[in-house]
């Protein structure tokens, strides 16, 4: 008896219309619908920004910022009313830009009010050395 006994093997190309042929489209349609899904996610509210901007434009207040930046403080204040806006309309990432640029404000506003009383402040202890030198001239006199 000689029997050869041959396997069948699977061709290496699939036969259209079988499963093992639409497994390639069908990854490619579950990728695409995951990364959908990630991309469409919404992102978190921002408050963590809010509340870092909101007690940075308190700290500049204290600061003196109101009169000595009022410009940088307004801009900071207008920044951080249109991110509150913002986040009522849920529109999260654009509250997040809006609360970090009118934080770069507030700190801003706060830097220059330190730097004008610190300029104040060296003005006036030139003006109180310039008086001790005079008296000093004339009791040397």
């Amino acid at each position: 008896m000689n029997t050869s006994f041959k396997p069948v093997t699977p061709s290496a190309t699939p036969q259209p219309g079988t499963a093992r042929s639409n497994l390639p489209w069908l990854t490619v349609v579950v990728l695409a619908a995951a990364a959908l899904q990630m991309g469409c996610a919404s992102l978190p509210a921002p408050t963590e920004q809010m509340a870092v901007t909101t007690a940075a434009l308190a700290s500049a207040e204290r600061a003196g910022a109101v009169a000595l930046a009022p410009t940088e403080m307004a801009l900071a204040r207008d920044k951080l009313a249109r991110a509150n806006a913002s986040m009522v309309e849920e529109k999260f990432e654009r509250a997040r830009m809006l609360a970090e640029a009118a934080l770069v404000d507030a700190r801003l506003a706060e830097a220059k009010a330190r730097n004008a009383q610190a300029a104040q402040a060296a003005t006036e202890l030139r003006e109180g050395n310039r008086v001790l030198r005079q008296e000093l001239e004339r009791a040397a006199q």
